[in-house]
C-alpha cells in the first residue's frame, strides 16, 4: 500500500511540473529560421550581364532572390547584405548602387527579391567586366547555417563582340569593330540582322535592308541624327572635330572627325580607323 502512495505521488508531481511547464513560456524553445540566397540554378550563385545591347541605358537592376527556410510569421523580420571587398572589383557608386543597411522579408512571407541597381557610366566597361560579389549576413531574426547558399555574385560589362549575322552582312557594314556594332545598334534599330545561313532567312531581308538604310543614313549626316534623337549630343571640339555621346553617360565618348580625303565626318573606331 505504501508504495502504491509514493507511485501516485510521483506521477502527481510529474503531472504538475508538465503543466506548469505549458504554462511558462520561458520554457519554450525559440529557434531563428535560416535565410539563404535561391537562385534558378542551384549549382551557381553567379549572374552575368551585358549593358551592350542596350546603348542608351545606363543602369538597370539585378534582382537576388532571398528565401528563409522556416515559418512564415505574422510580422517583418530584417536581414544583412554585404559587399565582398577582398574579390569585388565593382566600385560603388560607380558600378553599383551600395546595399542598403538592411532588407526587410515582409510579412507572411518566406521569399524575397531584392533590388540591386548597377550603372553602365564607366568606360571601363566596353573592355572589361566588373565584378560584384556579395554574403548574406547573420541577424537577430535570422540564422545563416547554409554556407553554399550564402553567396552570390553580379559579374558585368558594356563590352561587345562581333556577332554571328555580321559576315553574311559585310558587304554592307565592314569589317567588324566594337565602336561600329555600337554605333548600329544605336542608329539602326534593331539588335541583329538575320543569319543568312538558315533556309528561311530572306524572307528577312527586306526588314534588314530598312534596318540597315537606317545605320548608314546615321553615318550619313549625325548632325541631323541628333536634332531628332535630343538624349544624344554631338559637341564640338577646339581642333574641328566632336565628341559623340548620350547625355546621361558624357564620359562615354566617340570621336567625329573630320576626313579631307572624302571631305566628310566620320566616326573613328577603337583600332583609329574611319567608319564609312
Amino acid at each position: 500500500m505504501k508504495n502504491i502512495i509514493i507511485l501516485l505521488s510521483l506521477s502527481l508531481a510529474i503531472i504538475s511540473g508538465l503543466s506548469s511547464c505549458d504554462d511558462n513560456n520561458d520554457f519554450v524553445y525559440k529557434s531563428l529560421d535560416n535565410i539563404y540566397f535561391n537562385f534558378a540554378d542551384t549549382a551557381s550563385s553567379k549572374i552575368s550581364y551585358t549593358f551592350a545591347y542596350t546603348p542608351g541605358l545606363t543602369k538597370d537592376t539585378v534582382l537576388i532572390p532571398v528565401k528563409i527556410s522556416g515559418k512564415r510569421v505574422s510580422f517583418s523580420r530584417r536581414f544583412q547584405i554585404e559587399v565582398v571587398d577582398s574579390s569585388t572589383t565593382a566600385k560603388p557608386n560607380i558600378h553599383y548602387q551600395p546595399f542598403a543597411a538592411e532588407y526587410e522579408m515582409p510579412t507572411d512571407s518566406g521569399t524575397v527579391n531584392v533590388p540591386v541597381i548597377i550603372y553602365n557610366i564607366d568606360p571601363l566597361l566596353d573592355d572589361s567586366t566588373v565584378v560584384l560579389n556579395f554574403t548574406l549576413k547573420a541577424t537577430s531574426d535570422f540564422q545563416i547555417n547554409y554556407p553554399d547558399q550564402i553567396t552570390g555574385r553580379i559579374s558585368f560589362s558594356n563590352r561587345l563582340e562581333q556577332p554571328l549575322w555580321w559576315i553574311y552582312w559585310m558587304g554592307q557594314l565592314g569589317l567588324y569593330s566594337r565602336v561600329k556594332h555600337q554605333l548600329f545598334l544605336i542608329s539602326s534599330g534593331t539588335t541583329i540582322l538575320p543569319d543568312m545561313s538558315k533556309s528561311d532567312a530572306y524572307l528577312q531581308v527586306p526588314k534588314a535592308l530598312f534596318h540597315l538604310d537606317m545605320y548608314k543614313s546615321f553615318l550619313a549626316d549625325p548632325f541631323k541624327w541628333v536634332q531628332k534623337h535630343t538624349d544624344y549630343i554631338l559637341l564640338e571640339k577646339t581642333d574641328g572635330n566632336y565628341d559623340f555621346y548620350l547625355k546621361e553617360s558624357p564620359e562615354k565618348v566617340t570621336v567625329l572627325k573630320w576626313d579631307r580625303s572624302s571631305d566628310s565626318y566620320h566616326f573613328i573606331d577603337e583600332k583609329g580607323q574611319l567608319i564609312s
